[in-house]
């Protein structure tokens, strides 16, 4: 993710002091830093992948007919980003690590001049990946009881607008939401713009990024079964919804998504963002 640094505070703020931050408050919990106001700018996500099981540190482990991979390299085009990726730019990453031997990670930018003729402007408006749960930062649960909102402001007319967004559904037992479909409704100014599911049947492809998955007397590997819009050892693609010609002025952008209920102390959640284009 990139931190935009072009408003009074920012992610940097947050990094040093969450509460410092403006915060999205649901039944009682304050999330700092997941919406940008006017003072301040939530973080732009560049990509979101999901490191494969075990990878190179459990390759030692034999499957019949299963050859693992060394390391998994996820690539996507993000030129729609770039009026935030010249200069000098704050770039982070963040696994939620599951092993105590964590990942070695590495990052390439490649620019291609000439490219395609339409330069978007981009506009971060939200992003509830929780970063900084080591700092305390909360799980996003808050689509149980209640929606993200979010305002923005445009100081002239602006068309074809698109919102880049990226969901997954987490809450991995069988009544979590990353094993059920679970619809998501984009509202802009009270219009509903779209409704769908974000759902991925191909994780059994990635099966040699995953030499940790648990195998079932089935046949079926964990890493094999269908979530909620990701696989182990992938990317997600953001999906781009159109928003069309939006006047100048204040705007207001809902998600609903209905978040299935705790199971004791395990919660399903919704990791989204949103960055509008025009």
């Amino acid at each position: 993710f990139v931190i935009p640094t072009g408003k009074k505070q920012s992610f940097v703020d947050a990094i040093r002091n969450l509460k410092s931050v403006p915060a999205f408050v649901s039944d009682s919990t304050a999330y700092h830093g997941l919406v940008s106001t006017d003072g301040y700018d939530a973080p732009l996500e560049l990509m979101r992948f999901f490191t494969g099981f075990g990878v190179r540190a459990f390759n030692k482990n034999v499957v019949p007919g299963q050859e693992w991979v060394d390391s998994v390299l996820y690539k996507t085009e993000i030129s729609d980003l770039a009026s935030h990726l010249s200069g000098e730019q704050w770039i982070g990453a963040y696994i939620g690590n599951w092993d105590g031997r964590g990942h070695i990670l590495s990052l390439d930018l490649k620019y291609y001049p000439g490219g395609g003729d339409r330069k978007f402007t981009a506009m971060p408006l939200f992003n509830t990946v929780n970063y900084l749960e080591q700092a305390g930062q909360p799980y996003p649960i808050f689509m149980l009881n209640d929606s993200l909102q979010t305002e923005f402001t445009l100081d002239h007319p602006v068309e074809n607008a698109m919102l880049c967004y990226t969901t997954t559904g987490h809450g991995g037992w069988g009544g979590g939401d990353e094993f059920n479909k679970k619809t998501n409704t984009i509202i802009l100014d009270g219009r509903e713009v779209i409704t769908f599911i974000p759902w991925r049947d191909d994780c059994g492809t990635y099966r040699n990024n995953n030499p940790c998955s648990g195998n079932f007397t089935n046949g079926l590997s964990s890493s094999d079964l269908s979530r909620s819009n990701w696989c182990p050892g992938t990317v997600t693609n953001p999906e781009y919804i159109y928003l069309g010609n939006l006047a100048a002025g204040k705007h207001k952008l809902t998600v609903k998504i209905p978040q299935g209920k705790p199971a004791g102390s395990s919660n399903s959640y919704w990791c989204i963002s949103g960055t509008l284009l025009y």
